[in-house]
């Protein structure tokens, strides 16, 4: 028997001697059945812990103080459960470790699948490689162009020009689609109908405003071609405004996320440039060149950063240059505006113009487009700023350039609109005053073998002439009206604003293929064949191989967007024409740079977000749309051709089909919405919207440039 203190000592050590016994793992539990349920689960995670905790009790049995019982059927235990369940998990594991791989893999051959079907991606990297990010932003800017054009291109052949040919009046079924007798014999004659003058049958086709009808349902469906005419004009301008702001802002994201790559240049691209998967030697070679261009560019980053300048002696460079380029401006201005007013006086006073007559003011146009960058461009070398702030400075001078170009043009032909609408009214005077027998100050002189009393819009007399004299109550003054013309089509004043248009775009195309030809190729050809027998090496001097112009050719692709735009309302298949124009310049632009251009002597690096070329864009577009929306908002419609004719303004056709195919109430709504009362409240609470978002964003700007700041000082 044991004495009471032995008891209590014999508890006391069997007690504390309970913790170093075998303690089941939370998962588990002593009875068989309950174990296996636990153990079967499905969570890998928890398999994973509990093979973990048996290897654990599997290397530290020894030296736990129990029994050799409780160690063996611990041991036993952990060596089944991890041969149970360790096979699965590593099959588990393994299976999602490969499956994995195979998806990166999967995606990177996505990729590169895709890439293939990316228009000039390919094409655009190499040229990237060699040339640098700056000459490759051109070729990014016009596949982005070439993207929009192709929107607008379906936008105005699924509404516009397809319902007209499919539901609409067929070729000579109306006067405004039928070509007069005494045309008929000339209108496939090529030089009726191909770039100078755009007549004959393509004067009378879906290329322009006049061919459209003017009924208001076509086709048993009743589709409304008017108001999709009109809707989709706007929609053009819409669409562009809406696609090159969510460029700028995506742009914008982009410039803020990739910051951080400011920070350590030349070690990024020292260490984590080189793409490894790279098994094409073609390839590796193309992604040497580019690391080269790109450690180029970052060393003349960091010297113009470091560069010292004489200030006073820069100022009065800088101020130099000014002048003369505003001397340029003023000159090419000048020179324009004596080119279309001697059109003009050339009109009036004589019966049959020559082919250079008819076409001066485009040549004249196309020629200054083309000389003056390259003086801008000499005059640039004497500022000395950064190439980019350079190549920002030459943007904007030819944008001035180019815009002064454009609105010459504008102003004669609204010129020519105007008298042409006055022809119109004066022939609608004529007309009223016979029908009424009111001769009261104004007369008509009528040939004897013309008698008609009536002048039908649609059906012109020849011959016919109407004289008002001094004193007419509608203020025409001594001016002389003819209607020596058969064809309602020499009244539409939409179409000849579509044709010079097209007109122009052509001969801007031909021009460049001329200057990319004699100014790239020929002279690449004389450098390279002639530098051995001449006299001085042309190769290092002049004339020397063209490098390219970024400037020039940027500002050329907005200036032909802008004459899309501006001309687009009067003839729909101008987008589908630049489409085509823009894919000829791709390649024959492509194949110059790597054929007869060299890098740049300073190869810099391309702004990142490229907002600059998106601003000047949408300045183009802008300034292009107030064209187009006086014409629509001053001049009356055609009467005799389009969708418009017999309405007092383009934009009524919106009014009249709301009044006649909505309800009442739809009608008071839009009324009301329109009115002033609800208008300038709408404008100015935009107004103060635009505010406090501008207001936000230049306090975010600040921060992060704080917080950059910061992150600068830490590093360091």
């Amino acid at each position: 028997a044991r004495t009471p203190k032995a008891g209590k000592k014999y508890r006391t050590v069997k007690r504390h001697a309970g913790i170093y016994t075998y303690q089941e793992p939370p998962h588990s539990n002593s009875d068989e059945d309950a174990g296996e349920e636990k153990a079967e689960s499905h969570d890998p995670e928890q398999i994973f812990q509990n093979i973990q905790y048996q290897k654990e009790i599997m290397s530290n049995i020894r030296c736990r103080p129990w029994p050799m019982r409780q160690k063996l059927r611990a041991l036993r235990q952990a060596k089944e459960i991890v041969l149970k369940y360790e096979g699965r998990l590593t099959r588990t594991r393994g299976y999602q470790a490969a499956g994995a791989e195979l998806w990166r893999k999967f995606i990177r051959l996505a990729y590169n699948f895709v890439v293939i079907f990316i228009p000039w991606e390919m094409r655009i990297k190499k040229i990237e490689s060699h040339f640098g990010s700056g000459v490759a932003s051109y070729f990014i800017f016009l596949r982005w162009l070439f993207g929009i054009n192709i929107v607008l291109t379906i936008m105005t052949g699924a509404f516009v020009v397809l319902p007209e040919l499919l539901a609409g009046a067929p070729f000579g079924s109306t006067v405004s689609k039928t070509i007069p007798q005494k045309h008929l014999k000339s209108a496939q004659d090529l030089d009726t109908i191909w770039l100078w003058s755009l007549q004959g049958y393509l004067q009378y086709s879906v290329l322009f405003y006049g061919y459209y009808g003017s009924d208001r349902k076509i086709g048993k469906a009743g589709y409304r071609l008017p108001l999709a005419y009109f809707l989709v004009g706007m929609a053009v301008f819409a669409y562009s405004f809406i696609i090159l702001l969510k460029k700028m802002a995506k742009n914008s994201r982009m410039s803020l996320a990739s910051a951080s790559d400011e920070n350590y240049t030349f070690c990024w691209r020292l260490f984590c440039a080189w793409d490894y998967l790279i098994g094409n030697p073609e390839a590796a070679e193309s992604k040497a060149a580019a690391i080269v261009n790109s450690i180029r560019e970052a060393i003349l980053e960091e010297q113009e950063k470091k560069k010292s300048k004489n200030l006073a002696v820069t100022i009065s460079l800088r101020i130099i240059a000014n002048i003369l380029v505003l001397l340029s401006l003023a000159g090419s201005i000048y020179i324009i505006y004596f080119v279309v007013d001697r059109s003009q006086r050339l009109e009036r006073t004589k019966k049959e113009l020559t082919l250079w007559e008819k076409n001066e003011v485009s040549v004249v146009v196309s020629l200054i487009t083309m000389i003056a960058p390259s003086a801008f461009e000499l005059v640039a070398a004497l500022e000395m700023y950064h190439p980019r702030t350079t190549l920002r400075f030459q943007l904007a001078r030819v944008l001035v350039l180019y815009l002064g170009n454009l609105y010459s043009l504008i102003i004669a032909l609204l010129d020519k609109v105007d008298s042409m609408s006055g022809t119109l009214l004066g022939h609608l005077l004529f007309q009223d005053s016979d029908v009424n027998n009111n001769a009261r100050n104004s007369t008509r002189t009528l040939p004897k073998e013309d008698n008609s009393s009536t002048i039908i819009p649609d059906h012109f007399k020849q011959n016919s002439i109407v004289t008002s004299e001094e004193g007419h109550t509608q203020g025409w003054v001594n001016k002389t009206v003819p209607f020596n013309s058969q064809n309602p089509q020499d009244q539409c004043w939409e179409t000849y604003v579509g044709q010079e248009m097209l007109k122009l775009s052509i001969i801007d195309m031909i021009f460049t293929v001329a200057s990319i030809l004699l100014i790239d190729f020929f002279r690449g050809l004389c450098v390279r064949y002639l530098s051995d027998c001449w006299c001085w090496d042309l190769e290092s001097k002049f004339p020397e191989y063209g490098e390219f112009k970024i400037a020039e050719n940027v500002l050329h692709l907005v200036y032909n967007q802008g004459m899309i735009w501006m001309g687009a309302f009067f003839s729909p298949c101008l987008p589908a024409f630049n489409v085509l124009k823009l894919i000829g310049l791709m390649y024959l632009r492509s194949w110059a740079v790597l054929t007869c251009n060299v890098p740049h002597q300073q190869v810099f690096r391309a702004s990142r977000s490229n907002n600059f070329y998106l601003a000047m864009l949408l300045f183009m577009l802008f300034l292009c749309m107030l064209p187009t929306i006086f014409a629509i908002a001053r001049y009356k419609p055609s009467l005799s051709c389009g969708p418009f004719s017999g309405q007092e303004k383009i934009y009524d056709i919106v009014s009249e089909t709301i009044k006649n195919d909505f309800p009442t109430w739809f009608n008071t709504v839009i009324t009301y919405i329109s009115s002033p009362v609800v208008v300038l409240p709408a404008l100015l609470l935009l107004f103060m919207l635009i505010y406090y978002l501008q207001s936000i964003a230049r306090s975010l700007k600040f921060t992060n440039n704080q917080l950059r700041m910061k992150i600068q000082t830490v590093s360091t």
